[in-house]
């Protein structure tokens, strides 16, 4: 009988592959706030799945208009 995990965390290159971006994406999405900080132990790296969901829910809708003036995509941070 197989049981299948569930991914609680990422590394760079799969949140890029899970969130259809290049990896270098999401570091410049990391740095701009629309992504999490990494968790970090030793050396590696990761993400946790439910704070990625949980800001991308943050992210504006396309089509929808801002309550601010902006239409950029910048958030605060």
């Amino acid at each position: 009988m197989t049981r299948s995990v569930p991914r609680l965390g990422l590394n760079r290159a799969e949140v890029a592959v899970a969130i259809g971006v290049s990896a270098n994406s999401v570091d410049q999405m990391v740095d701009e706030g629309f992504l999490p900080k990494p968790r970090k132990w030793h050396s590696r790296k990761i993400w946790i799945v439910s704070e990625i969901e949980a800001a991308m829910r943050e992210w504006p809708t396309d089509g929808l208009r801002s309550t601010n003036d902006d239409d950029d995509w910048t958030m605060s941070v």
